[in-house]
């Protein structure tokens, strides 16, 4: 049986698939009184989502400032209750070769593509747990798996994400609070339009939606994972020994 939501607060919206999740939610409603709050730090984009989705709230928020999500989501609160089903797709994305290591760069993804997440997951916890009911979904990424070459920067941040979800999903239990993780593979996108290589099963942002919305409508399942030929390709990847992993992998390192 399709879940349904009555409020859904999309972090990450303004582009990508956190943009097309949301559209995808709006042309097939869960539920009769659906309510659809997207959120990123881009106002302007908001606003022309807004303006596309008739009856969806935009409400500006920057992940990195765990003030202002805390003000967003009291915001949303005050409004509309405390959300059903929370998507966290914000994340940034720079492709980052050894010749190239920078803290710097290695900082800009700590903080947005973990602590960002963190400071979104610390007050949504307390309230969904007190409540006793609610789902968050955390969009990690396949890259997480295991440590790839030209992702030095990313994938960890990614990594981090997965292992926090299972550690949280496992304390949840009997809370009645679900969290999640979503592990897409290559998706089109500004941020992966930065590749200088082919990348395998390339979806578009529509496409990821469409398994994002029917896993999240349709399951209860911990991990929602795609396109399924990748992941599972990935996933034996995550047995391999290190020796064949890495001759593996040095076949995809360029100079």
């Amino acid at each position: 049986m399709k879940k349904q939501f009555g409020t859904i607060w999309i972090v990450g919206a303004s582009a990508g698939i956190g943009a097309a999740l949301a559209q995808k939610f709006h042309a097939n409603p869960t539920s009769p009184d659906q309510k659809i709050i997207i959120s990123a730090r881009n106002s302007d984009k908001l606003g022309d989502l807004s303006d596309a989705f008739p009856g969806s709230t935009p409400i500006s928020v920057d992940i990195t400032d765990p003030n202002t999500v805390k003000t967003a989501l009291n915001s949303i609160e005050s409004q509309f209750g405390l959300p059903d089903l929370v998507i966290l797709a914000a994340g940034i994305y720079s492709p980052m070769k050894v010749g190239g290591f920078s803290a710097a760069t290695i900082r800009s993804h700590v903080d947005t593509n973990y602590m960002g997440i963190v400071h979104c997951l610390e007050p949504l916890l307390a309230k969904m747990r007190a409540r006793k009911s609610g789902e968050i979904a955390v969009v990690a990424s396949v890259a997480g798996y295991r440590g790839l070459p030209n992702a030095a920067a990313y994938g960890p941040t990614k990594a981090a994400l997965i292992n926090l979800c299972e550690t949280l999903h496992t304390e949840l239990t009997n809370s009645g609070v679900l969290l999640r993780v979503i592990n897409p593979g290559f998706v089109k996108t500004r941020l992966t339009d930065k590749n200088d290589f082919a990348m395998p099963y390339l979806l578009t942002p529509e496409e990821a939606a469409d398994f994002m919305y029917r896993d999240l409508c349709g399951n209860n399942r911990f991990e929602i994972a795609f396109p399924p030929p990748f992941v599972r390709q990935l996933k034996l990847m995550r047995i391999l020994p290190y020796w064949l992993y890495f001759k593996l992998m040095s076949k995809l390192v360029r100079a």
